[in-house]
């Protein structure tokens, strides 16, 4: 699959960010993390260094920050963009149907 980045590259684009480094340092530690998410610092570092995540996994880290995960498939072809909704049931065919991808489009 293209498009694979490791976190360290995507943590560098972050700190390039005005006021970055400020906010991180505010950031959870790892250990910290690990007690939330109830797994071993160790297992931190390797999601953290891993080149390939599962969604589920993603959104468990993100919520454990404080965060949520949003996923968005973007069209280049016009430019669209469809929220893109897993695990719930129904809701991903209802933003296909209202984004118009079903209407003579790619499957």
């Amino acid at each position: 699959m293209s498009g694979h980045r490791r976190f360290s590259e995507l943590r560098d684009q972050v700190l390039a960010r005005p006021g970055a480094a400020e906010r991180l340092a505010e950031a959870v530690s790892q250990a910290e993390l690990a007690g939330r998410l109830e797994i071993t610092q160790s297992a931190v570092s390797k999601l953290e260094q891993a080149d390939d995540v599962r969604v589920s996994t993603l959104r468990q880290y993100l919520d454990a920050l404080g965060a949520r995960l949003e996923l968005v498939a973007v069209f280049d072809d016009d430019e669209r963009r469809v929220p893109i909704h897993l695990g719930h049931s129904g809701v991903q065919e209802r933003s296909w149907r209202a984004s118009g991808w079903y209407r003579g489009r790619r499957r």
